[in-house]
């Protein structure tokens, strides 16, 4: 951590009292300046906890109303320069969070609406608000216009070449002079003007963004009915109320349902309505968890695999290793840290002789419970890649054959710092040693740093 120097007590708090009681008590104080230290101690309890969580309620209540200000007059600069003066490490990065946090909370979207189009003006980078802003129509689509083509221009026809006769005469000269001076009728060109494309609004579409599944409902805990290729489009016919699934229309024109954050979208999705004919979500029956048990922190690329045991779950953790500053796309310049802006999870699926495994359901068991088959994505041979919101569960639910399976199940993939353990920090490089962890984790000037962006990565082993 940054070293700090203070100024004693001696120097510093006289100075800070004459500035908050009268002259007359100031006179008392010098002449006793015992009384300078009571007061001093008086002062200092009054700053603690409560004090932390009221700057932290004032500066929400400033970016807010910035984001308001700036959606009232759309000044940008003025927004900026008042974020700017913020009592806080990072205002875009306390931007970013307030902003995300309003989405999950979905109570206020005319304020959400402020945030989320002040984020965009300042070019800051989320999935989440990004997503939110194109489900809700926040962002204006870029129009465009089609030129239609432009008739060639008609030739003008030749001007006869004027003859003299061998022997000029008057009458010749007065024929060549009339025929010189004769003007040329006006050729009028209509020529089309560019014309900008109709002001209809553009049907909503969705496109996959890998290889995913269409379901009967919303909800992983719907069975699959179809799947959608990479960059395949659809129309967006419904939604959930939350917003966070599609109700998409298939080519042969039956209707299913698909996870809103795997889909881009596009066209003015603020008129699809919430669908009618919501399926009631089947009975689940959860996955089988076994007690989480404490492992080394390796590297990125999966080590090489232990061996194979007998006893056990179908499919046991053996990697569970929080991504470090550098890989989460952050900095750091001596013990100061730049966040990155990363927020994911990688799941490693490999067979008892550590090859990479195919074919294997990996479900996510926090909100909308996403199941993801392992080489499905495109992102490698026996991995899957999920998104980390506030955090996250993981587990093995079924093999490649389809079969259910037994498996540990991964807890605490979280991107809240006060919820990481500190080992898992300090092995990531975010502080040095447990004191700096605990001053870093808690410092009560500002939200827990990085908040809402770190990554893991989680590998599952075989046992046969």
């Amino acid at each position: 951590m940054d070293s700090v120097t203070h100024l004693s007590l001696t120097d510093h708090f006289p100075r800070v009292i004459s500035h908050l009681f009268p002259p007359r008590f100031n006179r008392i104080i010098s002449a006793t300046p015992w009384l300078a230290w009571i007061v001093a101690l008086l002062l200092v309890a009054g700053c603690g906890p409560a004090r932390s969580a009221d700057h932290e309620a004032t500066l929400r209540s400033e970016v807010t109303r910035i984001a308001q200000e700036f959606a009232a007059d759309h000044d940008l600069t003025k927004a900026r320069t008042a974020l700017e003066g913020l009592e806080v490490a990072n205002p875009r990065q306390f931007l970013m969070l307030q902003t995300e946090e309003l989405i999950a909370a979905n109570t206020d979207p005319a304020l959400t609406a402020s945030l989320v189009k002040l984020t965009d003006a300042l070019g800051i980078q989320s999935m989440v608000i990004r997503t939110y802003a194109a489900q809700q129509g926040l962002v204006e689509p870029t129009p465009t216009f089609v030129l239609e083509p432009v008739a060639a221009a008609p030739t003008l026809p030749p001007t006869a070449t004027p003859t003299t006769a061998a022997s000029p005469t008057a009458d010749a000269s007065i024929a060549t002079s009339a025929s010189i001076t004769a003007p040329v009728a006006a050729v009028s060109l209509d020529l089309p003007t560019p014309t900008a494309q109709s002001d209809a609004p553009v049907a909503p579409q969705g496109k996959a963004t890998g290889l995913i599944n269409v379901r009967s409902g919303p909800g992983t805990e719907f069975a699959a009915v179809a799947t959608l290729n990479p960059d395949e489009s659809v129309a967006l016919v419904g939604k959930t109320p939350a917003g966070d699934w599609w109700q998409i229309s298939l080519a042969n024109g039956a209707t299913g349902w698909v996870f809103g954050q795997l889909l881009t979208t596009s066209g003015d999705v603020a008129t699809v309505a919430v669908a009618a004919d919501i399926p009631t979500p089947p009975p689940t029956v959860a996955p089988v968890a076994v007690a989480e048990q404490p492992t080394a922190l390796p590297t990125e690329t999966p080590s090489a695999a232990p061996a194979p045991v007998t006893e056990g779950p179908d499919f046991r953790l053996v990697e569970k290793r929080l991504w470090d500053v550098f890989e989460n796309g952050g900095s750091k310049n001596g013990p100061t840290v730049t966040c990155g802006e990363k927020r994911e999870l990688h799941v490693y699926v490999r067979d008892a002789n550590g090859n990479p495994l195919n074919g294997v359901a990996v479900q996510a068991l926090l909100g909308a419970r996403e199941i993801l088959v392992t080489g499905a994505q495109g992102k490698g041979d026996g991995k899957v890649e999920f998104v980390l919101g506030g955090g996250q569960d993981i587990t093995v639910v079924r093999d490649a054959d389809g079969r259910e399976v037994t498996a540990d199940t991964v807890y605490g993939l979280t991107t809240d710092p006060r919820a990481i353990p500190f080992e898992y920090l300090i092995a990531g490089q975010y502080c040095a040693d447990n004191a700096a962890c605990d001053a870093w984790v808690n410092d009560p000037r500002q939200p827990p740093p990085c908040l809402g962006h770190y990554s893991w990565t989680v590998t599952f082993q075989r046992k046969y």
